[in-house]
């Protein structure tokens, strides 16, 4: 994961905001991650597509409505499987699906398809990239919804909003479940 957030943050670097206005866009709170330019996905991801193109898709709406069945639905599932996978680091950078063990990547996979299964559209389920506040490489899952982005992270067992989260974002899947954009 390391190489995966090295490589993303050194691409991004050449196209950055500079940070006077960073700081004066920082301080207008957005309930939806603000994204810029389109990049090229990450290895381990395009190869995990490759081999699994229908986990790699989007469809529905790109924004999900919600309830509070939607939120329970997203909370039931946060629980499941950050209590099913076991953390593993993942030297290689392998993005996998149904594990018992797995890294950051392994939780966002298994969530993602858990969610499209019980009815949460893939288009506003994104794969977002970030930094911890220790400075290491995470993935996590978001969820666009109508009342602002919300991360489920295998780090913890609450569902908070990406501003809520402790992370500084690097980048995030598009509604077409492929595309990768820098979140600005």
């Amino acid at each position: 994961m390391r190489r995966l957030i090295a490589i993303a943050t050194l691409v991004l670097s050449f196209s950055q905001v500079p940070a006077a206005v960073q700081a004066s866009t920082a301080s207008q709170v957005a309930n939806h991650l603000s994204v810029g330019r389109t990049f090229v996905a990450p290895v381990g991801f395009q190869i995990f597509c490759l081999q699994n193109a229908s986990h790699c898709r989007g469809g529905g709406a790109a924004e999900l409505k919600l309830t509070q069945g939607a939120l329970d639905v997203l909370k039931s599932v946060n629980r499941q499987v950050n209590g099913t996978i076991s953390p593993r680091s993942d030297r290689n950078d392998t993005w996998s699906i149904g594990l018992r063990s797995g890294d950051c990547e392994d939780y966002v996979l298994a969530k993602r398809a858990a969610l499209i299964n019980a009815g949460i559209p893939a288009s506003a389920l994104r794969i977002g990239l970030a930094k911890t506040r220790s400075g290491e490489g995470h993935a996590v899952l978001v969820v666009r919804t109508n009342e602002g982005d919300l991360v489920l992270d295998n780090m913890t067992g609450s569902i908070r909003p990406w501003n809520e989260s402790g992370l500084r974002w690097v980048a995030m899947t598009t509604s077409n479940g492929k595309s990768w954009q820098a979140i600005s």
